[in-house]
């Protein structure tokens, strides 16, 4: 099974998740703010004789929790920075992934279609179909051996192993079809087949996701 291409990354959406990032942490100084004016107000409320109040100990607790508030947004805004600047790689980098897997797709899409057509619809003759199998046994090597030349980030090693897996349990299925191997071993070599892929699928959603959405 060939995996399907999905549109890139839109830079709207990308845009909107960064947005969202940005609205979190003004909120976030927003609060600290208030709870500052509070802290202060119940600070004065504790005195019964606000004129005796010692303005010293007033002004050193308004500034301490001033340079909290102003040492809490330089630190938001250092991670907001840094989290863009690492989003924007791995989006780079996630779209450079998929770019290159779906040029061997097409590359090698039409020929399996046209074997995997041939082997699924010949029931009478089976030395033909096992002509077939063997076929699509080297068509899956040789996309395997291009499937693992493509260049990728760390972050994308789990969906990488999950479509090596989906990729090689095809070539396997072939293999032992053509090995005269038992009815039984063959429908539990395709459904892990069919799991792994769907596992690629999920995982690449999810790295999407976090990237259009981080917050």
């Amino acid at each position: 099974m060939v995996s399907e291409y999905r549109p890139p990354i839109k830079e709207s959406l990308k845009n909107l998740g960064y947005g969202v990032i940005k609205l979190k942490y003004f909120i976030i100084i927003v609060i600290a703010l208030l709870l500052e004016v509070f802290t202060l107000i119940g600070y004065l409320l504790n005195y019964e004789r606000i004129v005796e109040l010692d303005l010293f100990n007033a002004s050193v607790l308004y500034g301490a929790i001033s340079i909290t508030i102003i040492v809490v947004a330089i630190g938001c805004l250092v991670i907001m920075r840094v989290d863009k600047a690492r989003d924007k790689k791995k989006i780079f980098f996630l779209l450079g992934f998929k770019k290159s897997y779906q040029e061997l797709v097409e590359k090698y899409s039409k020929k399996l279609s046209v074997f995997r057509k041939g082997f699924d619809n010949e029931i009478n003759d089976i030395d033909l179909k096992l002509n077939y199998a063997i076929e699509l046994e080297e068509i899956y090597n040789n996309y395997l051996e291009e499937f693992l030349k493509i260049k990728r980030s760390n972050f994308l090693n789990k969906a990488f192993k999950y479509e090596y897996d989906h990729i090689s349990k095809e070539k396997l299925f072939y293999n032992n079809f053509s090995s005269f191997s038992k009815p039984d071993i063959l429908r539990k070599i395709s459904e892990e087949s069919y799991l792994a892929h769907r596992n690629y699928t999920k995982e690449i959603d999810l790295l999407e996701k976090s990237l259009k959405l981080t917050i």
